[in-house]
Parts: C-alpha cells; sequence; structure tokens
C-alpha cells in the first residue's frame, strides 16, 4: 500500500460561534434525543423537548444543549475541548434561566402559593487530546460549585457549610495520543470508555481523533496513523464504522466539522505560541478575544478574574 503524504491542514475561516454546531446537530435527531436522555435518566419512551437558553451574562450565548423530559426533569449539557473548572457556575447561570422559563414570572416573584420547577440536571462532556495518561483520571465525576469557595479558617460545620450548590457530571471522553492511535488503526477503545459506547462516546470519538489527525504533521509526538492521514479520510473511517453516517455522508456537515475542530485547536497553538512571548496567561486572551470571544467567555476559559481579562484586553 502506497504510503500517503501528510500535509498541514488548512484552517478553514468558520463562524466564531459555529464550535457546538455539530455538537447540536447530532441531537437534532429525535431518535437520538429520546436515547440521550435514556443514557442520562434511565428513562425509556419519555417525552423530550428541546430547551436552550441564552443568559444575558453569556453575550446571549446560547447554551449547547438542553432538553426537558417528561416536564420533570431540566437537562443542561455543554461540550468542552478544554478544561474548565467554573463550569458549575456556568451552568448555574445557564439553569437559572431555564429554570425562569418554565414557570409565570409574575407568579414566581409575587404570588402566595409555592411554584413548581422541574429537577435541574446538570453535564459536561469533556473531549480533547492528552499527551500523558496522568491528567485523565477517571470516565466520570462531580464537579462541584463549593470547590470553587473560598477558604474559612472556621471550621464549625454550621457555619461553613455553603447554602448553594450545584454539581455538574462530567463524563470525561479525552483520550491520550497512544489511545487514539489504537483507536484509529485497530478500533480499539481505551477500557474505561467501553461502558459509555453510544451518540455521546461517538462525538467524543470525532472530536478527539480529528484533532489528533489534525495536528499531525505540526507535531513531531502525533505518529501518523497508516489508514487516515488526513481528515478527510478519517471522516471516512468513523462513517465506515458507523459513526454518524447519515451526516458524516453530507459534504457541508463534513467540511463544517473539520472546520470547527481545526479552529479549536488553531487556538490552543496559537495561544501557547504567544504565551512564550507575552506570558502564558495574556496570550490565551489575546488569542481568544481575536476569534471574536467575549471577555465573560474568555474569563471562563482561561480561569482567570473577569477584571484581569478586561484589563488585558485594553
Amino acid at each position: 500500500m502506497e504510503k500517503e503524504t501528510v500535509q498541514p491542514q488548512e484552517v478553514l475561516p468558520v463562524n466564531g460561534r459555529s464550535k457546538d454546531s455539530f455538537f447540536k446537530m447530532i441531537y437534532r435527531s429525535k431518535e437520538r434525543l429520546d436515547g440521550l436522555a435514556k443514557f442520562l435518566l434511565g428513562i425509556q419512551d419519555g417525552e423530550v423537548s428541546i430547551a436552550n437558553v441564552k443568559p444575558v451574562l453569556f453575550g446571549n450565548r446560547e447554551n449547547d444543549l438542553s432538553f426537558l423530559c417528561n416536564h420533570v426533569f431540566y437537562c443542561m449539557m455543554e461540550e468542552e475541548s478544554t478544561l474548565c473548572p467554573n463550569m458549575p457556575y456556568r451552568l448555574l447561570e445557564y439553569i437559572t434561566a431555564g429554570l425562569r422559563s418554565t414557570v409565570d414570572s409574575e407568579k414566581l416573584l409575587y404570588s402566595s402559593k409555592k411554584v413548581y420547577f422541574p429537577v435541574p440536571k446538570l453535564y459536561m462532556v469533556q473531549v480533547g487530546v492528552e499527551e500523558r495518561k496522568k491528567e485523565i483520571t477517571e470516565a466520570v465525576y462531580d464537579l462541584r460549585l463549593s470547590d470553587s469557595y473560598r477558604t474559612v479558617e472556621d471550621r464549625n460545620e454550621t457555619v461553613t457549610e455553603p447554602d448553594l450548590e450545584a454539581v455538574v457530571h462530567v463524563y470525561d471522553f479525552r483520550m491520550t495520543l497512544s489511545e487514539i492511535l489504537d483507536y484509529i488503526e485497530k478500533e480499539i477503545l481505551p477500557a474505561r470508555l467501553v461502558p459509555y459506547a453510544g451518540d455521546l462516546l461517538d462525538y467524543a470519538l470525532v472530536a478527539d481523533c480529528l484533532t489528533y489527525v489534525q495536528r499531525v504533521g505540526r507535531n513531531k509526538k502525533y505518529t501518523v496513523p497508516k489508514n487516515a492521514a488526513v481528515p478527510a479520510r478519517l471522516l471516512e473511517l468513523l462513517k465506515d464504522r458507523g459513526i454518524f453516517r447519515e451526516l458524516l455522508s453530507d459534504k457541508e456537515v463534513c467540511d463544517m466539522t473539520m472546520a470547527t475542530f481545526s479552529r479549536e485547536d488553531m487556538r490552543e497553538y496559537q495561544g501557547w505560541e504567544r504565551g512564550m512571548e507575552e506570558g502564558m496567561e495574556q496570550g490565551r486572551v489575546l488569542t481568544y478575544a481575536e476569534f471574536g470571544l467575549s471577555p465573560e467567555e474568555i474569563a471562563l476559559r482561561v480561569s482567570m478574574p473577569l477584571e484581569e481579562v478586561k484589563r488585558i484586553l485594553e
């Protein structure tokens, strides 16, 4: 078999808000949305409907995915390609706006009768490529808002116990370089991910593998996969394995998907390069700003106070 020549991949110009387009596109299918509700909640044949929100704090940007199930559960999910320890607060903002939309505002504020809300459930799917295995601990874990509260000297539990909590259930589907290469070449999944087979994991496989292949030729640590040296060939391979076959058969969807992940990948590389000259954190802030993110969004991504982000951008 003739060896394929690997060329650095062009980063296609796409809208700065298209990052989650492929993720949202997956769950436009009622069948897949029903499957997600079953996966997350264990509910079979539930009445599921999309219920995304646009909180003012995030520049009127819609959250990645949220849905109501049987009008009893309000599920909210975010997709992340970079680690974000502030996700509990971010999802708290989203779910507060979502819950408020389910009730009559006047009754909520002024009625003497109790107003009932659907049960909030918060999730995040973490994707990405890690060069070191120790960065990945387990496939599923929780992030808590209380982990971000300031340390209190007084150890009296009645005083230090927080009165506000938000729990985010994280599906950490990041993979190491060797794990991704094994999956692309041999279709071998890491043992920790096998129990979570389904659309959510399939999305992570697209994200992780595409990011990996787009870095080949730019990073010596990335070995060229023998059967998928370029992004287009990789998407064909994934389609042949039954992953989002109908979506990846559409050329426009494939082009959009390659451009989306390529853009995210380039943010990290450009931020790193600029960081060597201007300081890592400052470089990341300036790079995200160039790609159209608001100061609020940048602060969440780089785990920096909003005031500091604004100072760098001045």
